[in-house]
């Protein structure tokens, strides 16, 4: 695997779609002189574009759909005017047509966007200058009477980015078409780089920027949404380049490629990345010191260094709409898969990979729940303005200022990060009456932690019903951060723990339960918070219907002191387990409004055998609204509860 380094010695250590037409034309009239360098050759003068099929690749759909402004032209050289050139173009009267393409590493031949395309003319001088647009066409207006020895140069350079060898510009002329005809159309056809593999990896190279461009949102027709003039990319590259890896040079701000890497496009948009940071963060990069050289991706390093790559990294997979990243050697790296217990991953935010794969999940479109925490998605631009408006060092930095700006920092996005062990104080959301099937980490490893909501005037409960042999800790905190402990349960083994709320005397309103494993693992554990919606009155009964989902039930029933009361529950399943508890609290000592399971006043475990009755009888001390719960150990099923 070969990996980037970033450069601020400005010395080596060892592009591209978008689907807008381009109409921005530059006039000038110019003698193009003996001895012209690459970046402006005459005909002949320079490597040749030759015909070739008009066939070609699609352009993916994202690209095909693209709002990205033009990147514009660069400004044209001024040069002296021949004795023959006329002060100024007359009226255009005739058109130059064709496509310019290159061919990709496995020979696939593609349309080259916003490349910029010369008319010009070998006697006179005279220049005119467009780009071609999403389908690599040109169509340019030009006055037959200055272009009688007409041909067209392709020029690796726009406003926005440029492909260079040194000071030179890639460039690639036509032969020339002597004395067009006034009022056609001369149609130069379909042309490629005519010096071979050189040729098609810098036109490749140039297309892998437009990528870029394409990609990241435009707000004032800069890489840069806050600049009033635009910073323009540069990428040198030559095919005799060599070296031990890519690198972007922090001194030069330019990317610098070896021979190889425009047959990567992935990597290629990594060092865009980091130009792309450099640019936005207006040369106050972080700072590399103690960054490892290489960078392996998977290795715990610094929240800094685990930053810059990071970065860069998701910038490539964002670009091309894929969590999959392409190494030019031949392997690849799936990015989505890496989470809690993930072997030869470190975890948290001082990783690399962690916080590439963060990054994705923010913006990426959940499988449905392939993923147990990331269940959050939204665009790239909400990735790209926070990084554009702030000098962030760090993804905590980051993370600080995205909420500063406006952007999701809830629970939800926060999953994403967790779903790649970073954990910014998420609190997955336990829903009413819905259970959920989690993972549980390798033993010794963190908690994880819920919130839940109280919304009615009864008692509540929340239960883990665990996997064998897998045995878990619950505790239920008053506020977020963790610090206000108000119950818990801890019995061994498979029992269900369970921690009930007394909303009839606590006012309704967030709580925090936390699971940590105790023994066991890895393994999985079900989870769900429930409210209590119904009342069992004196000689009553109630029937419910719970999933395997689910782990508990909850109602209401009042009780006098004194007075003896027996409630059964029964099923209809000849498998299920269950256990019935009476929860009952003390009005004058709020201590006792949240209760774990060891607190019943009474209770009566389920048969092993399943499908058997259980039954409770007790005279309560107290009078007041008690709390019925109801455990499932193993499956749901058809219930009913009785009083009598």
């Amino acid at each position: 695997m070969r990996l980037s380094m970033i450069n601020k010695s400005g010395k080596p250590p060892g592009a591209a779609r978008r689907t807008v037409f381009v109409v921005v034309l530059t006039v000038l009239c110019a003698l193009v002189g003996p001895g012209v360098g690459v970046g402006w050759a005459e005909s002949g003068g320079g490597p040749a574009a030759v015909a070739a099929s008009p066939a070609a690749a699609k352009r993916p759909a994202w690209q095909a759909t693209s709002s990205a402004p033009s990147p514009g032209l660069p400004a044209l050289p001024a040069q002296k005017q021949s004795s023959g050139a006329s002060p100024s173009l007359l009226a255009c009267d005739t058109h130059a047509v064709g496509t310019w393409a290159y061919n990709d590493q496995a020979g696939v031949q593609h349309n080259g966007m916003n490349m910029q395309v010369q008319v010009r003319d070998l006697r006179t001088g005279a220049l005119i200058a467009g780009l071609t647009n999403s389908a690599g066409r040109y169509d340019i207006c030009f006055t037959a009477a200055q272009f009688t020895q007409l041909y067209i140069t392709f020029a690796a350079e726009n406003g926005a980015w440029r492909v260079q060898n040194g000071t030179n510009i890639y460039n690639w002329s036509t032969p020339v078409r002597a004395n067009p005809v006034a009022g056609s159309t001369v149609n130069f056809g379909t042309q490629v780089p005519g010096d071979g593999t050189a040729g098609h990896r810098a036109a490749h190279a140039f297309d892998e920027a437009n990528d870029a461009w394409v990609g990241v949102p435009h707000t004032n027709g800069c890489w840069d949404p806050k600049d009033t003039t635009c910073r323009q990319l540069r990428i040198n590259w030559s095919n005799t380049a060599v070296g031990d890896t890519d690198f972007y040079d922090q001194v030069g701000n330019v990317v610098q490629l070896l021979a190889v890497t425009p047959d990567a496009p992935m990597e290629v948009m990594h060092e865009i990345g980091h130009a792309l940071m450099d640019d936005v963060y207006n040369d106050a990069f972080p700072s590399t010191v103690g960054c490892p050289r290489p960078h392996p991706p998977n290795q715990a390093s610094t929240a800094v260094c685990a930053w810059i790559e990071g970065w860069a990294d998701f910038f490539s997979l964002a670009m091309y709409h894929t969590p999959v990243f392409q190494f030019g050697i031949g392997t690849s790296m799936n990015f989505e898969f890496p989470t809690w217990g993930f072997n030869g991953v470190g975890n948290g935010d001082v990783t690399e990979t962690r916080v590439a794969g963060a990054l994705w999940d923010l913006i990426d479109i959940n499988s449905g729940g392939a993923e147990t925490w990331d269940q959050h998605s939204e665009g790239f631009g909400a990735v790209f303005f926070p990084l554009a408006r702030h000098v962030d060092n760090t993804l905590a930095s980051f993370w600080s200022s995205r909420g500063t700006e406006g952007f999701d920092v809830s629970d939800s996005s926060l999953g994403s990060l967790y779903q790649n062990t970073i954990d910014y104080g998420y609190r997955k959301p336990l829903l009413d009456a819905r259970g959920q099937f989690l993972p549980a980490f390798v033993f010794p490893g963190p908690p994880q932690n819920f919130s839940l909501n109280t919304a009615v005037q009864s008692w509540s409960v929340v239960a883990l019903r665990p996997s064998n042999p897998n045995d878990f800790n619950l505790l239920l905190y008053d506020d977020r951060a963790q610090t206000s402990v108000l119950g818990g349960s801890a019995l061994g083994g498979q029992t269900v723990d369970f921690v009930a709320i007394d909303s009839n005397l606590r006012p309704v309103g967030d709580y925090y339960p936390r699971v940590s494993l105790f023994q066991g693992g890895p393994g999985t554990y079900t989870i769900e918070s429930v409210m209590g919606f119904t009342t069992l009155q004196p000689g009553s009964s109630t029937s419910f219907h719970l999933d395997d989902s689910q782990v508990a039930a909850v109602q209401d029933t009042p009780l006098t002191a004194g007075v003896p009361v027996t409630i059964t529950l029964t099923t209809t399943s000849p498998i299920s387990v269950a256990s019935l508890f009476v929860m009952g609290d003390d009005p004058s000592n709020p201590a006792t409004f949240v209760q774990g399971r060891s607190s019943a006043v009474a209770s009566a475990v389920g048969s092993n055998s399943g499908g058997q009755p259980v039954s409770v009888t007790f005279t309560p001390t107290r009078t007041g609204e008690y709390g019925i719960v109801t455990t499932f150990d193993n499956v749901g099923g058809d219930y009913t509860l009785t009083r009598s």
